[in-house]
């Protein structure tokens, strides 16, 4: 019963968000929705950032189950990167989804928080990378370099920016973007790829 009861909670509150934007819905609305009291949603989720967390998490938890649970050979960089740029082009073209991205970008907490979620993929992918080195700082870096490039409409020719992206994803570490540019472009066409194969099978289950 509780994991039906958080479920409905993070399916309701995704809705909410997608047609009214994260900062027009309050947790009493989701509440209602969800025809529990607040006390309850807040048992399951403390926060209202919680919930959106929880539909940033879904969405990526799609793209590793895809990497991860098939026969894909995608390891290291070039794994992380896939996975990075097909994360972000599922959020930029599904309409409601790159709404509510724009909106929260400047959020200080869930821009912490996306940082964190995103290092941890690295890490999945790239074990040996320190809690507190180089890679995270990159890490920070590139989020903040995402967060500006879609507010201001540079990802409408994507895979060309999200490439500068990664290089100066790799400069941020103190490595040579030159060195694995062929690398980058693969990874960035597969990521596109598979951000198109599962927004494909969203519209036609």
């Amino acid at each position: 019963m509780k994991d039906i009861t958080k479920s409905k909670i993070a399916q309701e509150s995704e809705r909410l968000f997608n047609t009214y934007g994260y900062n027009r819905v309050t947790m009493r609305q989701i509440a209602d929705a969800c025809g529990i009291s607040v006390g309850n949603l807040t048992y399951h989720y403390p926060k209202k950032e919680d919930l959106l967390m929880a539909e940033h998490d879904g969405i990526m938890d799609a793209f590793l189950s895809r990497v991860f649970g098939s026969e894909s050979e995608l390891t290291g960089l070039r794994g992380y990167f896939t996975v990075e740029a097909a994360f972000l082009h599922r959020i930029l073209n599904d309409p409601p989804v790159a709404r509510l991205f724009t909106e929260v970008i400047n959020v200080p907490t869930l821009r912490s928080r996306y940082c964190q979620t995103h290092f941890e993929l690295y890490r999945r992918f790239m074990p040996d990378a320190a809690e507190d080195g180089a890679a995270r700082r990159a890490t920070a870096a590139m989020a903040g370099l995402e967060f500006e490039l879609a507010d201001e409409g540079f990802f409408a020719d994507f895979e060309r920016t999200m490439t500068e992206v990664f290089c100066a994803r790799l400069m941020f570490e103190g490595q040579d973007p030159s060195q694995h540019i062929s690398g980058i472009h693969s990874a960035v066409s597969e990521g596109v790829a598979l951000s198109r194969q599962i927004l494909g099978d969203m519209q036609h289950p």
